[in-house]
């Protein structure tokens, strides 16, 4: 197993949750691309900020490398039949059950609510003081994500609410992660996680019934209807639990990540202005969305809103690199590291939506949305989401940072978000 820190486990988890990306970049200048990392209650997790040693972990069969585990900090969330936690034949049924929700068709049909909700979104954001954008653009984003599962429906206002309160009590990952869930300092937050669960599974399964009891009633077209018309591999109906842990899937891949990733492109557009201008020229002139593409493409790679893969498990022995890794091991590839990489992107910490404007991202090299089966289903939807978010700000608004520095990262659940909720101010054009 490669080598890493000699700190207690303890001191190991406490710097990655304070620094994530320092501490990852300080392990890789010290360890190389591989190197491990020791936390209390899971097994050791190797790093692995090598793209060939990535793309080996992407492409090995399920029966050696078992995705699947590696979810177990949002199980509580999606549900134990969803498909972000099942492996094989089950993963691809559930995800062919949802695919339609997160399909580039999908993104297509929705564009001029997208667009409409987004201008609508901007024109109640606040002028000339600092404001906070983090918790009003996972509203925008969850309730984008409501409208293509249920359609038009008063009933999602209160499940929006009540989705958004539970998040927030997940937003520090060592609540979701099984070892911490009852220590002390957490009982209180897990305890309250379960009853604001509890309200929303309520609430969900009372949409699902009575969506099954008058199926005409979301118009036909929207996501709960595919799903209440699909079967299971035996030609069932699908159960209520199973729609359940779907749409909750549905709801963590296409709110959470979308939000964060239109906070970082916020934030950064706010720290380089030179950036901004040219994105808000490209907007007015009306003619394409070279550089809006570039600059979305930028802002994934210099801030991935996931900071590695969803972990494998290795179920039998392989070797990746050179190394050989045993049964139980945990590897992770690393993206964060991968995208920072300066044999892979010279200046690597610089934001430079320039790199991307005359070829599209090397897959090999860029992977915000993860890679291999359990690639992020909601990457359609969420381009859909940033581009017409950006260009509702821009066409009326100049963003101004809040602050002299550029925010680090912080976790929030699985993912990284600005530390200060995306604090910029914005003036009127």
């Amino acid at each position: 197993m490669p080598t890493g820190s000699r700190l207690p486990a303890v001191a190991q988890l406490l710097a990655i949750n304070a620094a994530p990306c320092a501490t990852l970049e300080r392990l890789r200048a010290s360890y190389g691309d591989r190197f491990t990392v020791r936390v209390p209650g899971v097994p050791p997790l190797v790093f692995l900020a090598n793209p060939v040693d990535a793309r080996a972990v992407f492409q090995a069969p399920a029966d050696v490398l078992h995705p699947g585990e590696g979810g177990s900090a949002v199980e509580p969330i999606v549900g134990p039949g969803s498909f972000m936690l099942a492996d094989e034949r089950e993963h691809l049924d559930g995800r062919s059950h949802v695919r339609a929700a997160f399909s580039a068709r999908t993104a297509r049909r929705h564009h001029a609510l997208i667009a409409a909700q987004a201008q609508d979104e901007v024109a109640a954001w606040p002028h000339d003081a600092p404001v906070a954008l983090s918790p009003r653009l996972r509203a925008f984003t969850l309730s984008l994500v409501l409208r293509t599962i249920f359609g038009e429906t008063a009933a999602t206002q209160q499940l929006a609410v009540d989705v958004l309160r539970m998040l927030d009590v997940t937003a520090t990952p060592v609540i979701g992660a099984p070892p911490t869930r009852h220590v002390p300092p957490f009982r209180g937050a897990w305890r309250r996680f379960l009853r604001q669960k509890e309200l929303v599974d309520a609430s969900l399964l009372a949409l699902i019934d009575a969506r099954r009891a008058r199926p005409t009633d979301g118009g036909g077209g929207d996501t709960l209807a595919l799903l209440l018309a699909s079967s299971d591999a035996d030609g069932r109906p699908l159960s209520r639990a199973y729609i359940r842990d779907a749409v909750m899937s549905i709801v963590l891949a296409g709110h959470e990540t979308t939000a964060s990733a239109l906070a970082w492109a916020i934030t950064l557009l706010a720290h380089h202005p030179h950036v901004q201008t040219r994105l808000t020229d490209e907007i007015r002139e009306g003619e394409g969305t070279r550089y809006m593409t570039a600059t979305i493409f930028e802002v994934l790679r210099h801030r991935p809103v996931f900071l590695f893969a969803i972990p494998r498990t290795v179920k039998a022995p392989i070797s990746i690199g050179g190394e050989t890794y045993g049964v139980g091991d945990l590897l992770l590839p690393c993206i964060y590291l991968i995208h920072h990489d300066p044999r892979h992107y010279p200046e690597p910490d610089a934001f430079r939506p320039e790199r991307f404007l005359d070829s599209r991202p090397d897959p090999a090299i860029w992977m915000p949305w993860g890679g291999g089966r359990k690639r992020c289903p909601g990457r359609h939807l969420a381009l859909a989401e940033i581009q017409a978010m950006l260009t509702a700000l821009l066409r009326t608004t100049r963003i101004e940072p809040a602050g002299d520095r550029e925010p680090t990262a912080r976790w929030r659940s699985v993912i990284v978000t600005p530390r200060n909720d995306a604090r910029v101010v914005l003036r009127q054009r």
